[in-house]
């Protein structure tokens, strides 16, 4: 499969520009410590799978790292405008056209972009890398083609896992409310909210717990949170034992909400049969994941309008520390 590296004096970011232009290598040199978790289930190329599942192929394909989703979220039985867009719509799956646009020893910029297969949308994806700056830059334009109003779910979904993540990792993150999604029989979490940040029900305990905490391994539980209410748009994810983080940030009035996806070893089947530890922070315009004509109806949708062009940035970096005060979209950590 085709593949691009961008690279500078601190950072390694690797993409499979064949599959979603997802990021399956993002190295903190320094620590020579890759971020990206990886699934038990190999990189292949897109194959024919034994028997079709009415979700789609994200499953089968999922080697874990970080792809981006759109324009569906999760999934749902329910088609939405003649089609259906499987789990976490197409963007993931589609091959992406690349081109460097500079490369020099002070920048080097990677152009791409695909137009996707049942969506009328074109997504452009502009990725930098500075010298001396341990911070991926992303520039995104998503283009509706369509003559008509059409409803998007957009977000990144960052699978994290080890070596770095371990039990003595946090989330920081400036939010106010939680939500539990009733997502698995081995949730950890009482479904529901608002729960006052970061305080959630412990259902087997019964206590108020601290969900920014990563729990270890044996915990065996899966669950995925929302938190909401952000008064800017940014995380850290910090390991204290190794004193090195993994954050982004973005424009919050775009991706007003931020997911939580848990894997604390307690996704016992398909397709993880309880081999995985990894959590994802998920930036997104909507919740939960259920589908896009699920979002429509609870008003949480991203409605983009006939020819209507949307433009964003983020960042993605690497700090060292054991704790952050706040992530700016310049690459900044303030400590």
């Amino acid at each position: 499969m085709q593949i691009a590296y961008l690279e500078n004096d601190v950072l390694r970011v690797g993409l499979l520009l064949e599959k979603g232009a997802s990021i399956f290598d993002f190295t903190y040199k320094p620590y020579d410590l890759d971020f990206m978790w990886q699934s038990p289930i190999p990189m292949r190329r897109p194959f024919v799978a034994t028997s079709a599942l009415p979700e789609g192929t994200f499953h089968d394909y999922y080697y874990g790292g970080w792809q981006e989703v759109l324009p569906s979220a999760g999934w749902a039985n329910e088609p939405y405008m003649g089609t259906y867009q499987g789990l976490h719509g197409e963007v993931a799956i589609l091959p992406f056209e690349a081109a460097i646009a500079e490369d020099t020893q002070e920048l080097v910029t990677l152009n791409t972009h695909t137009r996707l297969y049942r969506s009328p949308l074109v997504l452009q994806r502009t990725m930098s890398l500075k010298r001396g700056i341990a911070a991926l830059f992303i520039h995104e334009r998503l283009y509706n083609e369509s003559t008509g109003e059409f409803a998007v779910m957009w977000g990144h979904h960052p699978a994290i896992g080890e070596p770095f993540l371990d039990d003595s990792c946090i989330v920081h993150t400036p939010v106010a409310k939680v939500e539990v999604m009733a997502y698995h029989q081995n949730g950890l979490w009482e479904p529901g909210g608002d729960y006052e940040f970061p305080k959630v029900k412990n259902r087997r305990t019964e206590q108020l717990q601290d969900i920014t905490r990563i729990l270890p391994k044996d915990t065996r539980s899966v669950d995925v949170v929302f938190f909401k209410e952000l008064t800017e748009g940014w995380y850290g994810l910090t390991n204290q034992r190794l004193g090195v983080g993994f954050g982004m940030a973005w424009d919050k009035d775009l991706f007003k909400y931020l997911w939580m996806w848990q894997v604390y070893g307690g996704h016992t089947d398909y397709p993880w049969y309880g081999r995985t530890y990894n959590c994802a922070l998920e930036p997104f315009t909507s919740f939960p994941p259920a589908g896009v004509k699920n979002a429509v109806e609870n008003g949480t949708a991203l409605i983009m309008k006939p020819g209507e062009v949307i433009e964003t940035d983020l960042v993605a970096v690497a700090y060292q520390g054991e704790g952050i005060n706040r992530i700016t979209l310049d690459g900044l950590v303030e400590q």
